[in-house]
């Protein structure tokens, strides 16, 4: 028995430093892996002290993320566009982004040196745009994103615009039912809320011949899911946070990112699955009408097609897919159904806002409708819609001083280039100051926050400076679906100020209040109240 006890306590003892040799070894490990990784990261966030570049003091973990919990990425910006000058680094993470409102070194990125900045930032939770089946264009890049625009841009052609008037004309109409109802009840709405119902109805039609009804129903679950998307890009704030700062392992995010999607609702997925059906039931069915989906369905990649001097993408050292696949189909499809919905829609909030605030531009802009469409039956058609140069200044003045999608105004380095003697390295992160040039007096002349069409007469333009201008960017990677959200907002912008005169209401913020989420928009809405024109007159 007493050799026993002895064993057992020998035995004890052994265990017991072991188990203190094993973790203090742990502990060193942990320790010395910590100070490998501090020192590797202070070594990165050296790179614009090594570049001239100034810039606010990195965190050595979340680099500057942080002060972004407080504040929109627009406003942040412009504070530090104070501080640091025209242009200068910031750090998500471990990943350097320079930030510029200098407009030479813009086009130089953006235009003159396109081959090397041809990708768009890539985000936490994103799927990668090179291998990944279901990337769509606005992620896309090299050949990936010259193919997929060469088969998507005949779908946008002026004839294919012109198909789609008696659509979009329809789906105005039924706005204008709603807009006379809330005239009759006397009170004040808001008229965001309608426009996003509007542009989902339209998109869903002439998108994939959706018989959306989210006009005549508040509750319509797509329009629900829609507005979830974009009022809250991060639904998973913490997965987000690990992404920016361990880019290392964008697999892993991804992943969890997908688990997810059988553990608790997401309104992208909700989205996601039903863009797949509706592409699985048009390629099994013949279609009984021609939309963007059927036009994307049959259109052909031409890999002999030119492409401009600028563009990196014309190299054909891959196999090329002459048609969409499934997969992308589906991600295109939900591309142009969340980009369509929502831009379209804010930008038509933000000009009903400026009119009902800026009574005399809301007189001259009828005037203009009402010089080239006196009739009040007629319906407007495409090339005079696109001959008002009022109602173009209009549009463009709206996103001078709301550029809602200016968070992605960014490119990626994809080859180490030389900008106005700066060395910018493979992978790091040019952002446009977008607000900060738009509300320079220096472009714009005194007092750029007031609301003036005539900024953007012919003869204003000629004399600007080409990216002046970036609501939606610069250079080859423009906006395709500009035109058809375009031609929407105009029409729907004719018919309403040819009846009716808008007014500010007492719920209307002034100045207007934004919140940032996938673009910027308004916090609350646009409350207005509304009158016939020939009771004003």
């Amino acid at each position: 028995m007493h050799q026993n006890d002895v064993r057992s306590r020998i035995e004890c003892m052994i265990f017991e430093e072991n188990n203190k040799m094993l973790t203090e070894l742990l502990l060193a490990i942990v320790i010395i892996s910590f100070v490998i990784f501090y020192r590797q990261r202070r070594q990165q966030m050296t790179i614009f002290k090594e570049l001239g570049l100034p810039g606010p003091e990195p965190n050595f973990l979340f680099g500057n993320l942080l002060y972004f919990l407080w504040r929109p990425l627009y406003i942040s910006f412009q504070n530090w566009c104070k501080i640091y000058g025209k242009t200068y680094g910031y750090f998500e993470g471990p990943t350097p982004v320079i930030v510029s409102s200098d407009l030479d070194f813009l086009q130089e990125v953006f235009v003159k040196q396109f081959k090397n900045f041809h990708a768009r930032k890539v985000y936490p939770v994103q799927v990668d745009p090179d291998q990944d089946e279901n990337v769509h264009m606005f992620f896309a890049r090299g050949e990936r994103w010259r193919r997929l625009r060469s088969i998507v841009n005949p779908a946008f052609s002026t004839s294919k615009m012109k198909d789609m008037m008696p659509t979009i004309n329809k789906r105005v109409n039924e706005l204008m039912d709603i807009v006379e109802e809330k005239r009759m009840d006397n009170q004040h709405f808001d008229m965001y809320e309608l426009f996003q119902r509007l542009t989902l109805d339209t998109i869903a039609d002439c998108g994939f011949g959706l018989k959306s009804e989210s006009l005549t129903s508040k509750d319509d679950v797509c329009l629900q899911n829609c507005r979830n998307v974009i009022k809250d890009t991060t639904k998973r704030p913490i997965l987000f946070m690990l992404g920016f700062v361990f880019p290392t392992f964008h697999s892993l995010w991804i992943s969890i990112y997908n688990i997810l999607r059988y553990i608790s609702f997401n309104p992208v997925f909700w989205l996601e699955d039903n863009m797949a059906r509706i592409v699985k039931e048009r390629k099994s069915k013949k279609a009984s009408r021609v939309d963007l989906l059927q036009l994307m369905v049959t259109s052909e990649f031409d890999p002999t097609a030119k492409t401009s001097e600028d563009d990196a993408d014309s190299i054909d050292s891959v196999v090329k897919k002459r048609f969409l696949t499934n997969d992308e189909l589906t991600a295109m499809c939900l591309l142009f159904l969340l980009a369509g919905y929502e831009t379209t829609s804010t930008t038509l909030a933000y000009i009903m806002y400026e009119m009902a605030v800026n009574p005399e531009v809301q007189k001259k802009l009828q005037e203009e409708i009402d010089e080239n469409f006196p009739d009040e039956t007629e319906q407007p058609d495409f090339h005079a819609l696109t001959k008002m140069e009022y109602l173009e200044m209009v549009w463009c003045e709206t996103l001078r001083k709301f550029p809602l999608a200016s968070t992605v105004v960014a490119r990626q380095c994809m080859e180490p280039s030389k900008v106005q003697g700066i060395d910018i390295p493979s992978g790091m992160i040019v952002q446009a100051n977008v607000w900060d040039i738009h509300y320079d007096p220096k472009i714009w002349g005194d007092n750029p926050e007031q609301f003036k069409p005539e900024r953007f007469t012919p003869e204003a333009r000629k004399n600007r400076h080409p990216m002046a201008w970036l609501p939606f960017g610069g250079g080859p990677r423009t906006c395709v679906g500009l035109r058809l959200a375009q031609l929407e907002g105009k029409m729907a912008i004719v018919k309403l100020f040819k009846k009716y005169s808008f007014y500010p209401s007492k719920k209307l913020d002034i100045p207007m209040v934004c919140q940032e989420g996938a673009t910027i928009m308004p916090k609350n809405g646009v409350q207005v109240n509304v009158k016939l024109r020939n009771i004003d007159r």
